[in-house]
């Protein structure tokens, strides 16, 4: 009976451990709860998309100048190889569908930054750690 009551107590205190192991490992920490914080101001925030409307000088050395219309379109202003076809704006993101031409190809992509950044003539753009800036021309 001795045994039992042993084997009992290993069981019980095997049960109880995975149980803290488990609750601790469900435990939301000050990292992932800013991260969440990040992610629902993205949602609730909004641009001026009035402000986005015209045209943009990309001021690093790839120079990809662009303009973005009023009714969703965009061009490419310098590139013959990398059209914008249109843009909408989610929150503090901000979309463009652009076509990329090739050597008898063509391909058409959705690319997704974040709005850092909008001024009537100044735009930071986001993507993960690559920031790119434009000014209003």
């Amino acid at each position: 009976m001795n045994n039992l009551v042993s084997k009992g107590k290993v069981i019980h205190i095997l049960f109880l451990t995975i149980g803290v192991l488990f609750l601790g490992s469900c435990k939301i920490d000050g990292k992932s709860t800013a991260k969440n914080e990040e992610i629902s101001k993205i949602k609730e925030s909004t641009i001026d998309k009035d402000l986005l409307v015209g045209s943009w000088k990309d001021t690093s050395k790839s120079a990809l100048h662009f303009s973005l219309l009023k009714n969703g379109t965009a061009r490419s202003d310098n590139m013959k190889t990398l059209l914008y076809k249109n843009w909408k704006v989610k929150g503090n993101q901000i979309t463009f569908t652009i076509k990329s031409i090739g050597n008898g190809t063509s391909s058409i992509d959705t690319i997704t930054y974040i709005i850092e950044k909008l001024t009537r003539d100044k735009l930071i753009l986001r993507d993960g750690t690559y920031q790119s800036e434009y000014t209003k021309k």
